[in-house]
C-alpha cells in the first residue's frame, strides 16, 4: 500500500536530505579525536619509543590522542602507504623504499653512496629544506602528508660465517633479503638474487634459509635479535634508512590550526630527538653484535671504493627511471655536500 506524506512531512524530508548533502560536501572537521598509528617495528625499537613520545607530546598540546600499534599488528610496512592514503588508518610509517613504487625518486635514499655522509642527509631533511619540501609535496599528491622524517640509520649487509660478505663479488649467487626496488637493483647488478620482504619477516627468512643474506639497518640487529640467525655484519653503510611519518591528507585538512600546529611542533621535536639517538643506537647494536660473537667487518677506504664502483649501475638505473624529480633531488644533494 503506497505511503502518503503530508506537505509538511515532505518538506521536512527534503530539508533533512539537503542537510545531509551539505554535510557530505563540507570539509571534514576534527574536534577531539583518537587516531591509530601503525608501525611494523617491535615495541622496544628506539623508533617506536620515539613515536610513543611523539604521541604523548601531541596529547599534551592538543585534544588529539594517538594509539600506537607496533609489530605489524595492523599492517606490514609494504601495506602502510595504501592503508594511510585510503584512510584505513590515520597515521603510519614505512621506509622510503616502500614509497618508491609510487614515487620512484624516493628511492634516492637507497642508491648506493649517492647521498654521502649522515651530516649531509640531516641537512637535506631539516624543516624548510628544499630537498625535504620536494619530497613532502610528492607524498601529498599520493594522499598522505609527512609530519616528520624518522631517521633509522645506515644500511649494512648481514650474512653467516660459513659464507661471509666482504666484497661485492661475494654476493654472486646469493639470495639476499632487501626492502625495496633500488636496494634490489644493487644486489642484482653484482650477481645476487634480491628478495623484497618486510622487516618483520626477515628473522624467519634467515632462520629457514629462504634467503642466504640480507640488508637491514644496523640497529635492527639488536632490536630484532638477528644474532640468533645471522652472525656477520658488513659495515658498508651504502644507504640511509628513513621512514616518513605520515597522516592521511583528508584527515589533515580537517584539523584545526591548533591541532596542525601541535602535530608539526611535536614532529619537529621527535625528528630532532631521533637524530640524537641514532648514533648511540647503532653503537649499541654493534657492541651487542660483538658481545654475541658476531663478526663485524669494517671496510678500508680502498674496499669501500670497490663497493662504490659496484653501485654505479644502480645509480644509472635510478637516473633513468626516476625522471625529472630524481634528477632534481640529485642536484640538491650535490649542492648540500
Amino acid at each position: 500500500m503506497p505511503l502518503n506524506f503530508s506537505k509538511q512531512t515532505k518538506q521536512g524530508v527534503f530539508a533533512l536530505a539537503m542537510s545531509a548533502f551539505v554535510f557530505a560536501q563540507a570539509p571534514l572537521t576534527v574536534n577531539a579525536a583518537n587516531f591509530k598509528y601503525t608501525t611494523q617495528l617491535p615495541q622496544k625499537n628506539f623508533q617506536v619509543q620515539n613515536i610513543l613520545e611523539f604521541s604523548k607530546c601531541v596529547a599534551g598540546k592538543s585534544d588529539i590522542t594517538i594509539d600506537v600499534y607496533d609489530s605489524a599488528q595492523l599492517y606490514r610496512d609494504k601495506e602502510v602507504p595504501s592503508a594511510v592514503a585510503s584512510g584505513a588508518v590515520e597515521l603510519g610509517m614505512s621506509t622510503t623504499e616502500r614509497w618508491a613504487g609510487t614515487i620512484p625518486a624516493m628511492g634516492i635514499f637507497s642508491v648506493p653512496f649517492a647521498l654521502g655522509g649522515r651530516d649531509t642527509v640531516l641537512k637535506l631533511l631539516k624543516p624548510g629544506a628544499e630537498f625535504r619540501k620536494v619530497l613532502d609535496d610528492a607524498l601529498v599528491k599520493t594522499g598522505v602528508r609527512p609530519i616528520y622524517w624518522m631517521e633509522y640509520g645506515t644500511v649494512v649487509f648481514l650474512s653467516k660465517k660459513d659464507r661471509p660478505i666482504h666484497m661485492p663479488q661475494d654476493l654472486k649467487g646469493m639470495k639476499v633479503r632487501t626492502f625495496g626496488k633500488t636496494l634490489g637493483d644493487f644486489v642484482n647488478s653484482v650477481g645476487g638474487a634480491a628478495t623484497i620482504m618486510s622487516g618483520s619477516e626477515q628473522f624467519v627468512a634467515y632462520q629457514r634459509g629462504t634467503v642466504d643474506a640480507g640488508m637491514t639497518g644496523v640497529a635492527s640487529f639488536k632490536s630484532r635479535k638477528l644474532d640468533e640467525v645471522m652472525n656477520v655484519i658488513t659495515f658498508t653503510q651504502h644507504g640511509h634508512i628513513y621512514f616518513p611519518s605520515v597522516i592521511n591528507e583528508k584527515v589533515w585538512q580537517g584539523l584545526s590550526a591548533d591541532q596542525k600546529s601541535a602535530l608539526k611542533s611535536c614532529g619537529d621535536e621527535a625528528q630532532t630527538a631521533l637524530h640524537n639517538e641514532v648514533g648511540s643506537a647503532e653503537a649499541e647494536a654493534i657492541a651487542y653484535a660483538k658481545d654475541k660473537g658476531a663478526d663485524v667487518i669494517e671496510l678500508s677506504a680502498e674496499e669501500l671504493e670497490k663497493w662504490r664502483e659496484a653501485g654505479q649501475p644502480t645509480v644509472k638505473e635510478f637516473v633513468s627511471h626516476s625522471g625529472e624529480l630524481g634528477q632534481k633531488l640529485l642536484e640538491l644533494v650535490e649542492k648540500a655536500k
